[in-house]
């Protein structure tokens, strides 16, 4: 151990131990033994160390009793073990060989009960673990497809599952009480086919209870948004049909103390929402928090929204989300295309875009159906979201084809739909009520970006016929005023070179 412990602290440059060395020194004259040892692990082990609001919540939401056995596995769990080892017998799985070591050093110095082995994801057998009250799960992020051979309860037995998944379907039945997994957003909110399954199966056959958003931050050095799945353990299955979504992800606005008591709370409250299965089924098993959680203007749109026909997005536009565009390769003829970006993007209005792109002349027909043109609207669903154009006669007037970039998609109004002009269509896109829906469809590890499921399913009310009409001619009337804008904008710059102009003259 002690030949451990000294590589561990070799990967440290000298002057980075002298500060531990001072930091030690001072702390054994006026700290405790806890906090000499928590020193040293946010020191040395920062990468495994969460931050402490993230903690503090995962533990709340756990609501162990004293001395209840609780199981942690890999390593970001390390912080939430640590601290749960003060009042509860404590067996923690992680995959780091030079934390082990000084863990347990640590641990039996400060008289904690944490008993630690090194052991990885892949090499998961089953037995880990065994008579267990809670367990906490942090799985490795983003290992797509993970090579195991245990086999899981449930249909998703013999699939190619990626890190967090494994850890959600194996960590949900450790403890017979309350079990812990934290994955990234990412995971939560995708709709393909094959998510929705494995969702469905958390809340099918797992005991899926609550949905917990982490503040940012959570993991060391890292932006990535991450989630707690909370599951209601082998003796307790959640048979309410509900799943409950809490929103955490502002620390400041959620007492940690009464986190444990929002799981299980029976009165309302603003910081969560009690979804049916049914609902989170037609929403393609998307478990994202923000969109079932809504702030108070959201709220009063979904309810302004309520009270009038409404139709989706899908029903009255075709939405196409553009490929990559081909690269030229050298090797042949070329053509050119210039490409709309979100800085092409301002009032409602695609601008001639700056970015010209020299593609293989091969790549026309792959781009013929992302060529803009008038009438289009172009959409931002990734990075920024919500941004929206009308494509108008800058399509015609270029000399060039117009593509649009990656983070839009291209919402092209049917004919003969109850909309009858995508002026009005790209009008309700830019309103404060689509804008709010479009920020609630929003997920992403680490880029925001809506799926297309959810984009499809939106809601668009429907204006009579005469407030159609009444639309359109203040639409008129607000590009009018945009041109009177952009003309006075040119006059105004003109004026100011020939200002600056003058300063040089000498009669």
């Amino acid at each position: 151990m002690r030949d451990e412990i000294a590589s561990s602290l070799a990967a440290h440059r000298p002057g980075e131990l002298e500060v531990l060395r001072r930091a030690l020194i001072e702390a054994l004259s006026n700290s405790s033994a806890d906090e000499i040892a928590e020193a040293i692990l946010s020191f040395c082990f920062p990468y495994a160390w969460l931050s402490e609001e993230a903690a503090a919540m995962l533990i709340a939401a756990l609501g162990a009793h004293k001395g209840a056995r609780i199981g942690c596995a890999f390593t970001f769990a390390a912080s939430v073990a640590w601290t749960l080892a003060k009042e509860h017998s404590v067996d923690l799985a992680i995959e780091i060989d030079a934390l082990a070591p000084v863990l347990s050093l640590l641990a039996r110095a400060t008289d904690r009960s944490l008993r630690i082995r090194v052991q990885r994801i892949e090499a998961i057998t089953g037995n880990e673990f065994d008579g267990l009250d809670h367990a906490v799960i942090f799985p490795p992020i983003g290992m797509r497809r993970l090579e195991y051979s245990l086999r899981l309860p449930g249909s998703l037995t013999g699939e190619q599952l990626g890190s967090e998944a494994f850890g959600a379907l194996w960590g949900s039945r450790l403890g017979r009480g309350r079990n812990i997994v934290v994955v990234g957003h990412g995971l939560l909110f995708r709709t393909s086919s094959k998510d929705a399954a494995f969702k469905q199966e958390l809340l099918d056959s797992h005991g899926l209870e609550a949905v917990l958003s982490l503040p940012r931050g959570t993991m060391p050095g890292s932006s990535v948004v991450m989630s707690a799945l909370i599951f209601s353990g082998s003796e307790h299955r959640n048979q309410t049909k509900r799943i409950r979504f809490i929103d955490g992800s502002e620390s400041e606005t959620l007492a940690q103390l009464k986190l444990g008591k929002l799981v299980d709370s029976k009165a309302a409250h603003p910081l969560f929402a009690d979804v049916p299965v049914t609902e989170i089924g037609q929403a393609g098993f998307n478990l994202s928090v923000e969109r079932y959680v809504l702030d108070a203007d959201a709220l009063r749109h979904r309810e302004l929204l309520g009270d009038r026909e409404t139709v989706s997005l899908s029903d009255i536009a075709d939405i196409r989300r553009p490929q990559a565009l081909p690269r030229d390769s050298g090797d042949g003829p070329t053509f050119q295309v210039r490409e709309a970006l979100l800085a092409d993007v301002d009032n409602g209005r695609l601008s001639l875009p700056v970015k010209l792109s020299e593609l293989p002349r091969s790549a026309l027909p792959k781009i013929e159906s992302a060529t803009l043109k008038p009438g289009d609207i172009l959409l931002s669903i990734k990075g920024t979201i919500g941004k929206a154009a009308l494509v108008g006669e800058v399509a015609e007037t270029s000399p060039v084809p117009i593509v649009p970039g990656q983070s839009f998609v291209i919402v092209r109004l049917r004919k003969g739909s109850l909309i009858h002009d995508p002026r009005i269509l790209v009008s309700y896109l830019r309103s404060p009520i689509a804008q709010s829906l479009l920020q609630a469809m929003a997920g992403g590890t680490t880029i925001p970006n809506v799926a297309m499921g959810a984009l499809k399913d939106m809601p668009v009310p429907v204006p009579g016929a005469k407030a159609q009409d009444k639309m359109l001619k203040k639409f008129d009337e607000y590009y009018e005023l945009l041109r009177n804008i952009d003309e006075m904008k040119d006059r105004l710059s003109n004026t100011e070179s020939d200002l600056f102009a003058l300063m040089l003259e000498t009669k």
